[in-house]
């Protein structure tokens, strides 16, 4: 059975989420200069893309929320992209994937069993290293709430674990 999250979904408010949780936010100079929120930040009204590098954790080390919105004709969250990734050392894709929480649908009937969620569209892909796995996600639909989350591991130090 599956349960539809059914809410409207604001685009992020960046300087709320800056005055929040911009205490995490950290420069790199070994970061290129596109990788910084000062310069990769973009949005337009029909997009938002911005990658926000994080302090260094204990464990996973240089990691960043990379954030997508897309926008609907009347400015509402279409589709979000919400990734907590490794930045350094690069390693690709699937090895630098700690967490993200997407509302991609993966709905089409040719969808292998294992990546079906109750929740569709919304799913957290939970487990790091590994984008292929996903679960369930009611609570995480905003960039604000995907920041919360990660806080306490960069905050704590703590290691994220699924």
């Amino acid at each position: 059975m599956t349960k539809k999250v059914s809410e409207t979904l604001l685009p992020a408010d960046i300087s709320n989420i800056l005055n929040q949780y911009g205490h995490l936010l950290q420069s790199y100079s070994n970061l290129k200069e596109r990788d910084s929120i000062f310069s990769s930040y973009k949005r337009t009204s029909n997009k938002l893309s911005v990658l926000f590098p994080l302090k260094e954790h204990p464990i996973h080390g240089i990691t960043g929320l990379q954030a997508t919105e897309k926008y609907d004709d009347n400015g509402y969250v279409k589709e979000y992209h919400y990734q907590w990734k490794v930045l350094v050392p690069k390693y690709g894709i699937i090895y630098s994937h700690i967490s993200a929480w997407e509302n991609e649908p993966h709905d089409h009937p040719s969808t292998p069993e294992e990546y079906k969620v109750n929740s569709e569209p919304h799913h957290h892909h939970h487990v790091p290293y590994n984008r292929h796995q996903r679960k369930d996600n009611y609570d995480i639909h905003s960039l604000e709430s995907a920041f919360a989350f990660i806080a306490k591991y960069i905050e704590s130090g703590e290691e994220y674990k699924p």
